[in-house]
């Protein structure tokens, strides 16, 4: 068999995988504000179409989170310069964060700076977790100190999901994800 022929297969192989990893997963609510402040309710208030692209920072550490959210922004740019489908799918910001109470405010207008004209301030909220490793365990979806990026139905139900910064093979993921999705709309 030769080399392409290879990689398809197990690019199908880890679709298929993930596919069934992520039968039945889906998120907890999670009450919070988005980036300009106001109340916004997780995952729901971000579910208004059929298919939504969920930008996930599930660091275990400051750098690991400030790294995963410059690839979710490399994501973000590439999907908008994208003409096709994928430019029309809405993409929500997520990072998640164990901080205390009192200084969640500042966190929260720091992060918006940072995504200031790229992120619509109603398309992005920081989850305030303590229990992030949980949230992930119920999503299915492993912290690895990479970025995430997930496809999710509007019933809340999570399709699968993309690691690490957008790359040849992870957009090819994304796309086959997304095909294989909207085959059955």
């Amino acid at each position: 068999m030769n080399t392409r022929r290879i990689m398809i297969l197990l690019i199908v192989i880890l679709l298929s995988s993930t596919q069934l990893l992520m039968s039945g997963a889906s998120f907890a609510t999670v009450e919070t504000k988005t980036l300009d402040g106001a109340d916004f309710t997780f995952p729901d208030d971000a579910l208004k179409t059929q298919i939504t692209l969920f930008a996930l920072a599930l660091g275990t550490s400051r750098a690991s989170g400030e790294m995963q959210q410059g690839h979710l922004l490399q994501w973000q740019r590439l999907l908008e310069s994208d003409g096709g489908s994928l430019g029309k799918i809405p993409i929500y910001h997520f990072p998640v964060l164990d901080v205390p109470r009192f200084i969640q405010g500042v966190v929260r207008r720091g992060i918006a700076k940072s995504y200031d004209e790229l992120v619509p301030p109603d398309q992005g909220a920081i989850l305030f977790l303590n229990q992030a490793d949980e949230f992930a365990s119920q999503a299915g979806i492993p912290i690895d100190d990479q970025a995430t990026l997930a496809v999710v139905r509007s019933d809340r139900s999570i399709v699968g999901f993309v690691k690490g910064p957008p790359t040849t093979a992870t957009y090819t993921e994304l796309k086959s994800l997304l095909a294989t999705e909207e085959s059955k709309l």
